[in-house]
């Protein structure tokens, strides 16, 4: 609604409380990396990771990987992705497997990227 800069000081206050909440971590990182701020989002990001790893918070170490892949792709920065399509395939395999019908992730995973990049929501209107 044009008030990205407001958006992006109750994410940080959000993680400021809770450097690990998922929704603010990743809403903060579209955010970051709309306004061209590729490597400071990855940093951002790393930091929150390295918090999860330190206090062996398996869940969350997991989401954070999540929200760094999922912005390398925005950036697209996918590296060798394409030689590793059938690692890829198992990978994703396993992930259903795993997770709980409810997962909270789940609606990030179905929306597009590209959609929330630009209109900073995975909400439809």
């Amino acid at each position: 609604m044009g008030r990205a800069q407001d958006a992006r000081n109750v994410f940080e206050e959000i993680l400021v409380a809770n450097p690990l909440s998922f929704e603010a971590l990743f809403e903060n990182a579209l955010l970051m990396d709309r306004f061209g701020e590729g490597e400071a989002v990855i940093r951002r990001l790393q930091e929150a990771l390295d918090i999860a790893e330190e206090e062996n918070k398996v869940k969350e170490a997991r989401d954070v990987r999540l929200i760094m892949a999922q912005i390398h792709f925005l950036q697209k920065e996918c590296g060798g992705s394409v030689e590793k399509n059938e690692e890829a395939k198992q990978q994703f395999a396993k992930y259903r497997e795993l997770s709980p019908k409810k997962f909270e992730v789940e609606g990030y995973l179905r929306t597009s990227l590209s959609r929330m990049k630009l209109f900073g929501s995975n909400e439809k209107n």
